[in-house]
């Protein structure tokens, strides 16, 4: 790139009120890049295919005709197809063995059966293992509570075999206490030594 494209960059640039902050900012090229650019130092891109792109997209933005300039540089270190010419052409009997070899492994044979390995199987029986479980354990701790009931549930045994106790003749000062005389009142032994 020679200084004098630099030079009309940087003009051009300049002409438009632009710092190179806000240049890189419209552009999106990197500042370093654009004051590489208008330094003429091209060999610091790395890559003429990475220069030639910045060249072009900062002479577009700021209006300045880079097709010369272009035209100037050297073409890349790859020449295009004929420096690919290695990936079509053979390079030897051993490419086309393993071309076949992939054709056998691609049609099955008649006699082979193809395992298909899909998670799903798996899931479902784990998912059916643990229901089953489950349920046992359900019916376990049912069974488990029908047997055994709280002691305080439990009803309590009265003995209907005493007579009943007469009660102390009502007094008819007050209508409660009249109510109060009729309870018959029965006697409970109770487990465990209670009194």
């Amino acid at each position: 790139m020679t200084a004098s494209f630099g030079q009309m960059l940087t003009a051009a640039r300049e002409k438009r009120g632009l710092s190179i902050e806000d240049a890189a900012h419209e552009t999106r090229i990197p500042a370093q890049r654009l004051r590489f650019m208008e330094s003429g130092n091209i060999a610091a891109f790395g890559s003429l295919t990475y220069a030639r792109s910045f060249i072009r997209q900062y002479s577009d933005f700021l209006g300045v005709d880079a097709s010369t300039m272009l035209e100037e540089l050297p073409e890349g270190v790859l020449g295009g197809e004929r420096d690919y010419r290695y990936l079509t052409q053979s390079h030897g009997p051993w490419l086309r063995e393993s071309e076949t070899s992939v054709e056998r492994i691609a049609v099955p044979a008649a006699g082979r059966v193809r395992s298909i390995k899909s998670p799903l199987p798996a899931a479902i029986a784990v998912f059916i293992f643990v229901l089953a479980g489950t349920a046992m354990w359900g019916k376990h701790v049912a069974e488990m509570r029908s047997q055994v009931e709280p002691a305080a549930l439990k009803a309590l045994p009265v003995d209907d075999d005493e007579p009943p106790v007469p009660a102390p003749a009502p007094v008819a000062s007050s209508p409660g206490a009249v109510g109060a005389a009729n309870l018959k009142t029965k006697h409970v032994d109770f487990p465990g030594g209670r009194p």
